[in-house]
């Protein structure tokens, strides 16, 4: 599992014959990067597991272990600790960032608040629907508008998993809410601003 999770996510690994060539840098779509098939709750649960091994540091296949998951099911969770800035891998162990220490241990609205933060700096998908909803004077677009993005670069299938990702992170990060009955994903509602206060009587 170790040697797997370091081939996934170190370009620099060779584990192929294949000559070496010089990369060519060209723009990929934020629609075209796959998100990790992960919700929220899951990656919060696997940090606070971390979160409480010394030095906040804890050894990849125990986790695994501990969890009682798959590699093709707790990758994911540790892939999207590690994307949105939460922990860090190397060599085989997992340790929190700052940030991701912070998120373990503070409270439901804090972690509201830095989970939009990392959002928004680590996640440009989310970002683009954002700002998608923000360009519009209803503030909504149809659910089918950000598929056929997806769709573009992926089986319809995988589509809808990207979908559902971008929704819960989305929505737990107070960005977008998602109306399932219209098929419709729009901005939180402003809250109401208050009356001025009346003059106070001289």
């Amino acid at each position: 599992m170790e040697y797997i999770y370091e081939a996934m996510t170190n370009p620099e690994i060779e584990v192929t014959g294949a000559p070496k060539t010089t990369p060519v840098a060209v723009p990929v779509s934020p629609y075209a990067v796959l998100l990790p098939d992960v919700r929220v709750g899951e990656i919060s649960g696997l940090l606070e597991l971390i979160v409480g091994q010394p030095e906040g540091t804890d050894d990849i296949p125990r986790l695994a272990e501990s969890l009682q998951l798959e590699v093709d099911d707790f990758l994911p969770i540790l892939d999207g600790a590690v994307l949105l800035g939460f922990a860090e891998v190397s060599q085989g162990d997992v340790k929190l960032t700052e940030i991701g220490r912070d998120f373990a241990t503070t409270t439901i609205l804090r972690s509201k608040d830095l989970f939009r933060q990392q959002v928004l700096q680590r996640v440009p998908v989310l970002s683009l629907i954002v700002e998608a909803l923000q360009e519009r004077r209803s503030k909504s677009l149809r659910a089918d508008f950000f598929l056929d993005l997806w769709a573009k670069h992926f089986p319809y299938a995988e589509a809808e998993r990207q979908f559902a990702t971008a929704v819960d992170w989305g929505r737990y990060a107070e960005l977008l809410e998602y109306d399932a009955s219209e098929e419709r994903v729009y901005l939180p509602a402003s809250p109401p601003e208050e009356p001025p206060s009346p003059p106070t009587a001289a």
